[in-house]
């Protein structure tokens, strides 16, 4: 999401929704819901045509030789605003009509640690007072990027990345990624993703600059920063591209690219963007990149890219359509999103496939992109998550302020997704309601789907096989991220926290064929968060990492996660951190 200076004001508006408008058929028990029943897969409107250009080599750099410290910054704060499409206002007959009840669970119990699987190790990454040490000013929310392979554990958040041993111990101090993706230590970087693909030993990393006007009224710029390392230690040099996405000849661009999402293959790298209107009030839709793999990791000069434009399914422009990082081979590179056009709820998923991949290598043809519409559980938009309230104490904050202990849980968007042994995996955040609690909660929503294609187009046997939910009664649970083994086991990381809980790292663990056993906490929380975004000055409800994230070891049962929680007072404007750990699953 967006940076912005403390001077600038919030400029996305805000949607009113009711999480209440959710309807569930779910299966015996009520927890879980087995294989879809619900309506048969349909095709969706045709995406556009793809449009065939190339990505430029910019720069080098090596994280192992870079320092900290941009100084001098005029913004002592730094808050990302959501951005949201616009969605159209509910009917009165809607209104009539629109069941009146979330999603019924079954509460999962906690369990402190000393459950049936317990991570193997355990660090903190990236927090609030390194941040603020390489760049010189504070971001919330932090966003979190994980990778992990050939022994090493990257760490990237927000403005600041760290690369790690296996064992936790240090490989590189904290540095800024301004520095790392040559840009300017005055440029607005946001929403970093990074990622180790085995079956090339490369790393890779995304992050989104733009630029604003001197007001900060609308967008001038924006463009994607990959960067490819050319070994397979993280510490080591790596090649910096750069991705246009100011698109000027969409609608109302200069267009911000927001919320990059990336996904590898075994022949691309595809990046997907959220195209917003240079005055954030129009959405042109998901907009979709594809760029050679081997030429990215060969290093050359220019990579053959191909760019699938304003993206639709189910009748509403796409959002956040999640490439999926590809384990092993696969007919295709398939993608997954959530529908929810009316901002209400919604038991639909969009499957998309892009298929005759070799295509942008070779330049021979183009590729071809799909989506297909399948029916799913039922979801819906959550509920914020109420923690115990703090005091924000930085001068930028106005000294003593207070914070109330609400974190957005942001909305029903779907989550990074992984592709292993023919299944499609991903989650949500949905609002549910607890057999036996008082109020609505955030929890979340899992699938797994087998998607198939025929010809150039997803399948008519794509469907969900798996689903269902986790939650539990009284607190809250904060953007998941999924994986999966070979093997089929599963391992669900999250942040948890509640009225008498203060934000903290956990997880859930499903053995093959099996349902998610209890949340187990990885990281407790310290206290309260005393973030600057969560101030009446900043709209009062804490900014939390707009997403969580992890990677299996491919051939293992080793999974490597990490989510955001509280493990200290923090530098007096934010206190966030990242815990890191490694679960080995059954």
């Amino acid at each position: 999401m967006k940076n912005l200076s403390e001077a600038s004001p919030r400029r996305a508006w805000r949607l009113t929704v009711f999480i209440s408008c959710v309807l569930l058929l779910f299966a015996s028990g009520g927890v879980w819901g087995g294989a879809s029943a619900a309506p048969a897969a349909r095709p969706s409107a045709t995406p556009q045509a793809a449009v065939r250009s190339a990505v430029r080599l910019v720069a080098t750099t090596t994280p192992g030789r870079l320092r900290a410290a941009a100084k001098g910054q005029a913004a002592k704060v730094r808050v990302a605003p959501l951005l949201r499409p616009h969605r159209p206002s509910l009917s009165t007959e809607q209104r009539a009509t629109a069941p009146r009840t979330t999603p019924r669970t079954v509460g999962h119990a906690r369990q402190q640690l000393q459950g049936a699987l317990s991570p193997t190790v355990e660090f903190d990454g990236v927090d609030a007072i390194q941040s603020k040490a390489v760049a010189g000013y504070d971001v919330e929310p932090p966003d979190e990027g994980l990778g992990a392979g050939n022994g090493y554990v990257a760490n990237f958040v927000n403005v600041a990345g760290a690369i790690y041993r296996t064992d936790g111990s240090t490989v590189t101090a904290p540095f800024f990624l301004n520095t790392f993706f040559d840009e300017p230590a005055t440029a607005n970087l946001t929403d970093t993703r990074v990622y180790y693909d085995a079956p090339s030993r490369t790393w890779f990393a995304t992050m989104l600059e733009y630029g604003l006007t001197s007001d900060g009224s609308a967008v001038t710029e924006s463009h994607v920063d990959l960067a490819v390392s050319s070994t397979a230690n993280p510490a080591g040099a790596w090649h910096i591209y750069r991705v246009s996405t100011t698109d000027l000849d969409h609608a109302g661009c200069p267009c911000l690219a927001d919320y990059p999402i990336m996904g590898v293959s075994r022949s691309n790298v595809y990046l997907s963007t959220n195209e917003f209107t240079s005055n954030e009030q129009a959405f042109n839709g998901a907009q979709l990149y594809v760029l050679s793999k081997s030429q990215l990791v060969a290093g050359r000069a220019t990579v053959n890219t191909v760019n699938f434009q304003n993206l639709a399914a189910g009748g509403a422009p796409g959002y956040h359509v999640q490439p999926a990082n590809t384990v092993a081979n696969a007919p295709a590179e398939f993608m997954l999103s959530s529908l929810d056009p009316n901002s209400t709820f919604d038991n639909r998923l969009a499957v998309w496939a892009v298929t005759n991949e070799s295509s942008v290598t070779t330049g021979h043809g183009m590729p071809s992109l799909s989506v297909r519409v399948i029916g799913s559980e039922a979801y819906g938009f959550p509920p914020n998550a109420q923690t115990p309230p703090g005091f924000c104490n930085g001068k930028a904050c106005d000294a003593g302020l207070p914070t109330t202990g609400v974190l957005q849980t942001d909305f029903d968007a779907m989550q990074e997704t992984q592709y292993i042994n023919g299944r499609l995996v991903g989650a949500l955040n949905t609002g549910v309601t607890v057999a036996g609690d008082t109020a609505a909660r955030s929890g979340v929503a899992w699938f797994v789907i087998k998607p198939t294609v025929n010809g150039a187009s997803v399948g008519t046997g794509t469907r969900v096989t798996r689903q269902g939910y986790v939650s539990t009664s009284g607190e809250y649970l904060l953007y998941p991220h999924l994986n999966r083994t070979s093997s089929g086991a599963m391992a669900l990381v999250f942040g948890l926290g509640g009225p008498g809980t203060y934000p903290s790292a956990a997880y859930a663990t499903a053995r093959a064929g099996r349902d998610f056993g209890p949340i187990q906490v990885a990281a407790a929380g310290t206290g309260p968060d005393n973030g600057f975004s969560g101030t009446a000055k900043f709209g009062g409800a804490g900014r939390w990492g707009d997403y969580s994230n992890g990677e299996i070891i491919p051939g293992t049962n080793r999974v490597w996660l990490a989510t955001q929680y509280i493990p200290n007072t923090g530098d007096g404007n934010a206190n966030w951190g990242n815990a890191i750990f490694e679960l080995r699953l059954p």
